[in-house]
This record gives C-alpha cells, structure tokens and sequence, in this order.
C-alpha cells in the first residue's frame, strides 16, 4: 500500500517536472515580453520569479493577469479624448494645484457646474430612479457590477419601463465584474427596446488576457445633461430603497451643468468599443448652460487613454499638498513613487491621512496593504480604520483647494490598468463639502496597531511581494 503511494507521488511529480521542463521554452518567451515592457522593477520580479519557479501556474497567470496596456485592445478601442473647453482654466484651478491640473487635463475643466453629494446608499438610489423616472430623451448607464438582486432589479425594471415609452436606453456592463449577473432580466430589457452590451466579455477567449483589463468606470447620463457618477456599481451592498445595516459606506453624486458632456463623451467611446459599433462622427458636444458654481475636471484613464495621466496628477497632487492630505480607499497598494511620495509629504510636516476599511472584501489585499500602511504610520501616518463595515468610497483632499472623486481606487490596478473616470473639484464650496464627509467617516474609525506579531508580519511581507501582480 505505501510503495504504491510513494510510486503514485513519483509519477505525479516526475509529470509535474517533466511538463515543467517542456514548458520552459514557452517561460522564456514570456520573460523576455515582460523585460520588454515599461513595468516598475518591483512588478517585473515578481512576475519572474511566479513564471521560472512555477511556470505551471505563472504562465496561465501572466496570460490572464499580467499584461499591462494591451495594444490590440487599446488599437480597437478608440482612445478617449474630451471636448477642450475654451475658458481661464489656468484661473479656474489654485495655483498650488495647476501642475497637477494640467497632467490631469487642464483643458476639460469646467465651470457652472452644479454637484449634490449624498449621504448614503438610500439618498443615492432615490436620486437614481428619480432620474431615469425624469429622462426624456436618453438613458445612458455604464457599471462595473450589475446583480441581480432588489436593487439591480428594481433599477432594471425602471429601465424596462422608460425603454417601453421610446427612451434610447443603454446598459453597457463590465464581462468580468458583472459576470454572474443573470441573462433573463438583461434579455427583457432588450426585449423592452432596451441596448445591452458586455465590456470584454471574459467568455470571448480570442484574447485570453484581456481578463486583465476592466471596465471600472460607473457612469450613468440622462439626456446628455445630467449625471450620477462616483463609485457605487448597482447592487444591494451600494444603494437600495431602505437601510441595509451590511451596506457599504460609499460615495457618488449628481451632476448638472457643462462637466456632464465629458462624461457623456467617456459613455460614447466604451459603448462604441463594446458594441462593435464605429465610433459616431466626432462633432463637438453641446456643452449645457451653466447650473451652479462647481468648477470641476473629468479625468477619464486606462488603456484607452495616452499616457498615465490619473497617476500623473496624482502624484503631482500629493507633492502639492502643504498642510493636509487625506485619503480615502477601499484597497490601498501604492507602487513605489507614490509611496515614496507620501512620506516626503509627511517629511515636510503635512497632515496625512489615510482611511481604509478594518477589513475589506479582499483578505489579500488587507495583508498586502499592512507593510505599507506602518512604514508610513512609523512617520506619523494617521492611518484609521473604517470599523463599521467596508468602506468602497475613493476620494482624496488637497489642503482646502482640491478634492479628487470618482471610481479609482488608490493602487496600482487603478491607476494602470483599469478603465477609470474619476473627478477632481476645485471650487472652494464643494471642496469642503468632502471635507465635511471625511471628517464625518473618521468619527467611525479607530487607529491602526502600530505594531504586530512576527506571524503577522511575516505574511504580510509574502502578501506584499504580490502587491504588483494583485
């Protein structure tokens, strides 16, 4: 019975060398492709060695996960560019924010805009519907998790409803984060007059890495004039009618006013890409009349963006910040300059903040994020943990002249690899209104252990070493 066991662990490792030896040939390939690529040294390694020590495994990884701005992708889908904006937008920002206002898109600042935050996920869904309630024209909605669940299908059966009456309804959808999402419902709402589509739908294995490559944006456009946009996806855990004490804690907002057409342009280009449609001919966007005093820049990223402007500007951002800078993230996984970055902030006496949640719905992520975190609480880092529940908000605050809203999270998988939009504010009003939100989420906080066990740290350093590839 036991040489029959031993054999049996023989042959099963002898196959497992000798497929590893085969496979050899095809590591190297993927190697020399990824000392190719302009990757930070931290991820070009740990990419190396999940490959060369277990080519089994790091392989399928890589071809899934690994690759970075992907060019046949980033070839078919038309690059993002938004209508220029013919204005001061050099006065529109404050001075200590320009720089970081024109890596960001200087020439998309708009002013007149009108903005309402919410208070939370009941706040957010009733502005929702009353939306798609109130459109008359068009329904433009983009998100990266749609369930099928009382909130999903109630919004889903506003949107059969509106669909029904002759409104153009759309309903473009991530392929991954959507991907347990019900057919039956989307299916209805086609049926309905209603358009769905399916960004690089993770059943398609023409590219199998395009896995890798998510459409993260939450975009939704009523009539080109309005807009709900920030970070919630349509799911119970986000909004719903009624109080859900396992809710996330969450922020987005309406917008009305000039800033809506970029949005509604960043809608246009995915919705082209996902639908195998050819782009509409590029015609200047009616830019809508003034409604408020919100001056405001949308900064769409990702593959179909040039260059890395949202890493750009925010690292540009943070060496702006002379007396505050607080931050708010549901993952926190900084490269290397933008760690670097925050302790030189921290060097030059800013107050820095950052708040995440006590535990996320990532575990990986919580370990890979400890190091980082005390590395920069050990230079007095006011690092505080969200310890009601999770926390899926993504804002920054620049001292009292800039806040940066919207759906990118605070790691590298935001700032490089997935499709983002996000939002930077400058106007002094709305500035403060996130300072005020901030502040009320800190009062739910407690600080981080400065120290842990050994075990703990340990594990943290291995869950660190995969911080590039997570």
């Amino acid at each position: 019975m036991f040489s029959s066991a031993w054999s049996l662990s023989f042959a099963i490792a002898g196959t497992v060398v000798a497929v590893g030896i085969l496979m050899m040939p095809f590591a190297l390939l993927v190697v020399a492709g990824i000392l190719r690529q302009r990757r930070s040294p931290a991820s070009s390694l740990a990419w190396l060695m999940a490959i060369l020590l277990l080519p089994l495994v790091g392989i399928p990884l890589f071809w899934l996960f690994g690759s970075r701005k992907i060019k046949r992708i980033a070839q078919a889908k038309p690059p993002v560019h938004l209508t220029a904006v013919e204005s001061e937008a050099g006065a529109a920002t404050h001075p200590d924010v320009t720089m970081a206002a024109a890596h960001l898109g200087s020439d998309s600042i708009t002013r007149g805009n009108r903005l309402k935050f919410h208070d939370g996920g009941e706040d957010a869904f009733g502005d929702l519907i009353a939306l798609i309630d109130g459109a008359q024209r068009s329904i433009h909605i983009e998100t990266y998790v749609l369930k099928a669940d009382a909130s999903g299908n109630a919004i889903l059966d506003r949107l059969m409803a509106r669909a029904k009456e002759g409104v153009d309804v759309r309903l473009l959808i991530d392929g991954f984060g959507s991907f347990h999402m019900r057919r039956r419902p989307l299916r209805r709402l086609r049926r309905a007059g209603g358009k769905v589509a399916f960004f690089l739908p993770i059943w398609r294995l023409t590219l199998l890495n395009r896995s890798n490559l998510r459409d993260h944006r939450k975009i939704a456009v009523f009539d080109g004039e309005r807009v709900f946009a920030g970070g919630r996806n349509l799911a119970n855990e986000y909004l719903g009618p009624r109080p859900d004490p396992k809710r996330w804690t969450d922020f987005s907002f309406v917008l009305e006013g000039p800033a809506a057409a970029h949005y509604g342009e960043v809608f246009d280009f995915d919705w082209a890409f996902a639908s195998r449609q050819k782009p509409a001919s590029r015609e200047p966007r009616q830019i809508t009349a003034p409604q408020g005093s919100a001056i405001m820049q949308v900064v769409p990223s990702g593959p179909d963006v040039l260059g890395d402007g949202l890493f750009a500007g925010v690292l540009s951002l943070i060496f702006a910040a002379k007396r505050r800078l607080w931050i708010v993230s549901p993952y926190f996984l900084p490269n290397e300059m933008l760690a670097e970055a925050l302790q030189i902030a921290l060097g030059r006496g800013v107050d820095v903040r950052i708040i995440v949640p006590e535990k996320s719905d990532q575990r990986l992520v919580d370990l890979a994020r400890g190091q980082f975190l005390r590395d920069l609480h050990a230079q007095k880092c006011k690092v505080l943990l969200f310890t009601p529940g999770m926390v899926h908000a993504k804002a920054m605050l620049v001292d009292d002249v800039a806040a940066t809203v919207g759906s990118a999270n605070f790691d590298s998988r935001s700032m490089f690899l997935n499709f983002e939009v996000s939002s930077v504010i400058h106007s002094p009003a709305e500035v403060r209104s996130i300072e005020s939100w901030i502040e009320k989420l800190m009062t739910h906080t407690r600080p981080m252990d400065a120290m842990v066990r050994t075990r703990r740290d340990t594990i943290e350093g291995i869950a660190r070493l995969l911080a590039p590839m997570l």
